[in-house]
């Protein structure tokens, strides 16, 4: 009879790491403008089109990136960091903001956007062809 509560554990155990999200990944360039519909409001649905972008550096260890009005928060102590080179970039799939907030009111607005995108992270282009990977948290402004 154990065996059997052991098989299920070790079943449950490996369909639920099945079934994590797969992570996000945003590219960030300051030097252009990210363009996307922000909802203003979500009964009727209302939307308007934006164009901003901008990185700031918070306090010592935060820095917030800013696409449209969709602010991504990268804090040193939670949030991890890592360089990576361009073999490691061409294998991630780019995803936009404009498919993230499609994505979002496809679900009709139920969920917490850090539930709906559990991981994500920040992409800028570094240096020698490599790239900055931020962890990011989704905080939205509405």
């Amino acid at each position: 009879m154990k065996n059997y509560f052991l098989y299920l554990l070790l079943f449950l155990c490996f369909t639920a790491k099945g079934q994590e999200a797969e992570p996000i990944y945003l590219l960030f360039n300051q030097n252009e403008t990210a363009n996307c519909q922000f909802v203003i409001s979500k009964e009727p649905l209302k939307k308007m089109n934006l164009n901003y972008t901008q990185k700031r550096h918070r306090k010592v260890n935060i820095t917030r990136f800013i696409l449209c009005r969709n602010i991504f928060v990268f804090e040193l102590k939670n949030n991890h960091f890592e360089i990576v080179d361009a073999a490691t970039f061409s294998k991630y799939k780019i995803t936009t903001l404009n498919e993230l907030l499609s994505k979002e009111e496809a679900a009709e607005f139920k969920l917490d956007i850090n539930q709906l995108f559990p991981k994500m992270y920040i992409l800028e282009a570094y240096e020698n062809g490599q790239f900055a990977k931020y962890e990011v948290v989704w905080e939205k402004t509405l």
